[in-house]
């Protein structure tokens, strides 16, 4: 074995180890961990709200370069298919850390695009989900 093959060995597995995200397994991680509990719990259109914003979160944490630190151990250090699903699932706790946090872990610049659309359409999913809970708690009346 030459040294250009070793180099190219070392290199390929330096590349595989520091980007273990490979899209079409991070796609279709998050189709099967936001439909079928999307579905469950809320049907074709819980499915469909699920899919929706956890895969603009996705995009969003994938073109702005967030991507899990195997070397950091904290709630927010997420693969782009974990903010994805965490925001579909876990609404009302993931929505307000990925605001906070976003801006601070992008690093590639301008990508807001898709940021201000998980900020519209996940801020609508938090409040008729709130509003749906008071509601089938009696507190406010429909």
């Amino acid at each position: 074995m030459g040294i250009s093959e070793m180099e190219h060995e070392s290199n390929s597995a330096l590349l595989d180890f520091s980007n273990p995200h490979i899209l079409w397994r991070q796609l279709l991680g998050l189709a099967l961990w936001t439909i079928l509990p999307g579905y469950l719990l809320g049907g074709i259109i819980g499915a469909f709200i699920t899919l929706i914003l956890g895969g603009l979160t996705f995009i969003d944490t994938w073109n702005s370069g967030i991507w899990k630190d195997p070397e950091n151990n904290s709630f927010t250090n997420l693969s782009p298919m974990g903010w994805g699903v965490a925001m579909a699932l876990l609404l009302i706790i993931t929505y307000p850390a990925y605001c906070l946090i976003r801006n601070k872990k992008a690093v590639i610049p301008f990508t807001k695009g898709y940021y201000f659309a998980v900020i519209v359409i996940g801020g609508l999913a938090l409040f008729s989900g709130l509003l749906n809970i008071l509601i089938n708690a009696g507190i406010i009346n429909a």
